[in-house]
């Protein structure tokens, strides 16, 4: 019985380990198990991260692929293009107005040599291409920002105008442009902003020193009104007595008087309203008049009759010299002779002086005559020089200053004329109308182009 019990138990030992065993087994799969799943999952969980990260890459790649030209796409050669109906030929308006829009383009870029080439182009075709464009506002502003630029600046001018409390009815406008100007405290102002120098840097006795360089010694009164119509400080500088002053001492000499005792309200309004000569340009006369010609040789019956054409040119200068010319050559070969004070011999230009009398003007020339050569035999040679003595010859004219319509001195009217060519021997002529007509004056830009010396300053006191 002990020794059944013993194996009894012997086995039921056994049977427990066993049972210890097959339990340990089952725990030790099971734990391989888990571990192989989360391996499994963790190497799937890799996969779809990897998978992930390379479908943002390629998605990425093809956006770029796509966003960037490709080089292949480049070389390829372009499809033929179809074929296109011919465009209708331009008139010559559309071509001026083509390069002269091509030329303002240029000068606003900065380069002005090629931008003259295309103005001169243009108006070659079509002359007043300039005018045609303005009218169908082509060369309006480009944009509506700089439209607007324009109108604030002219608001406010007009509000700078407005807010002169003190105007007063009947004013005349250089005071009230004095009373603004005296407000503000300074002559000038620059509309925009720039880093070079300004005029409005420099005091006001420079700036009455640059208008009498722009009058000049030739008395340029038309560019000194140009200047003045800038800007108003300009405009009230350029109504300073003194320089007015100064032309009018100039023009009627030290005995001018003052404006009160001739009527005027100023020394401008006397310079304007007084009868002068201009200095700016010539005095031309044209005469026309019929030559009969000689009989023919073979038709005794047929005669010609020639028109026959000349001109008169006189040239004024501002110090008392006056050039007197008679040729048949037209006015824009001439007036160009008549630029400066020397005169040309050889071309027949006489110089004389004048003085201005009220309204008449009186010329006086003199011509001297060539010596002629003595002849070989002696024994008269006394009595013939005394013959052949020669004289000079003089010219005397008296003319009147006469305004025409709404231009001032423009013409000068024959009134005498007379030759002198022995001593104390005048021959008068008589002036008909057909043969000596009115001088009509002719501005020459060319005369006032450049000055050579200031107005100078002098005393009519």
């Amino acid at each position: 019985m002990a020794s059944a019990a013993g194996s009894g138990a012997g086995a039921g030992g056994a049977g427990d380990c066993e049972g210890e065993e097959q339990e340990d087994s089952s725990s030790s799969s099971h734990s391989v198990c888990d571990a192989t799943e989360a391996l499994d999952k963790l190497e799937l969980d890799d996969e779809k991260k990897n998978i992930d990260e390379l479908t943002v890459f390629r998605e990425q790649w093809q956006r770029e692929l796509e966003s960037t030209p490709s080089p292949h796409k480049e070389s390829q050669p372009p499809e033929p293009a179809q074929p296109r109906e011919p465009a209708p030929p331009l008139t010559d308006e559309e071509k001026a107005k083509q390069l002269f829009i091509r030329g303002v383009e240029l000068e606003r870029g900065g380069k002005l040599y090629e931008a003259i080439q295309h103005y001169k182009r243009a108006i070659q075709i079509l002359p007043d291409v300039e005018t045609r464009l303005y009218e169908g506002s082509e060369l309006r502003a480009d944009t509506p920002e700089e439209e607007y630029e324009i109108e604030e600046v002219c608001h406010s001018e007009q509000a700078e105008d407005s807010e002169d409390e003190d105007a007063v009815e009947g004013e005349e406008l250089v005071a009230r442009l004095q009373r603004i100007l005296t407000r503000k405290g300074h002559l000038f102002q620059p509309e925009y902003h720039s880093k070079g120098a300004h005029i409005s840097w420099l005091p006001y006795e420079v700036v009455q020193l640059v208008l009498r360089w722009v009058v000049g010694a030739d008395m340029d009164a038309g560019s000194l009104e140009r200047a003045a119509a800038t800007c108003r400080g300009l405009y009230v500088a350029a109504r300073e007595p003194d320089l007015w002053r100064c032309m009018c001492v100039k023009t009627w000499g030290i005995d001018c008087g003052t404006p009160r005792a001739h009527g005027y309200a100023n020394w401008r309004h006397m310079y304007i309203e007084r009868a002068r000569l201009n200095l700016n340009g010539c005095y031309i006369s044209k005469t026309t008049y019929l030559r009969h010609g000689e009989n023919s040789f073979q038709d005794h019956f047929y005669r010609p009759w020639y028109l026959i054409d000349y001109y008169r040119y006189l040239r004024f200068f501002p110090e008392g010299l006056v050039l007197m010319w008679t040729t048949a050559e037209e006015p824009a070969a001439c007036v160009g002779h008549l630029k400066y004070r020397e005169t040309k011999n050889s071309l027949g230009i006489m110089s004389g002086h004048y003085r201005l009398v009220g309204d008449t003007v009186v010329i006086l020339i003199k011509k001297a005559v060539s010596e002629k050569t003595p002849a070989s035999n002696t024994r008269f040679r006394a009595r013939r020089k005394e013959a052949q003595e020669p004289h000079e010859q003089i010219f005397q004219l008296e003319l009147q200053v006469c305004t025409v319509r709404s231009h001032r001195n423009w013409q000068l009217v024959w009134r005498r004329y007379a030759v002198s060519t022995r001593r104390d021997q005048w021959s008068a002529f008589e002036l008909a109308p057909s043969k000596f007509p009115p001088f009509a004056f002719s501005t020459v830009r060319n005369y006032t182009a450049e000055a050579h010396a200031p107005l100078m300053q002098t005393c009519a006191y």
